[in-house]
């Protein structure tokens, strides 16, 4: 099961969730929420980043996500 959770989703049990960074690692004073289970968890700021590959560069679009703190 992946335990990571998307902004928008509904919460599948109670307790306080934490944001991460898309690939799961630590971000700088995280948001933090406490909601009830089926609650609505709330949406989080988009980024670009830019990736250089074998001389060309692209661009991607990423998004923080949700997981249960412990």
């Amino acid at each position: 099961m992946n335990p990571f959770l998307k902004p928008g989703s509904n919460a599948p049990v109670a307790g306080t969730y934490v944001e991460v960074g898309h690939g799961g690692g630590k971000v700088k004073n995280p948001e933090r929420v406490e909601l009830q289970q089926g609650g609505t968890l709330p949406d989080l700021k988009s980024y670009t980043v830019k990736i250089e590959h074998k001389g060309e560069e692209k661009t991607r679009n990423r998004q923080h996500k949700w997981i249960l703190e412990v």
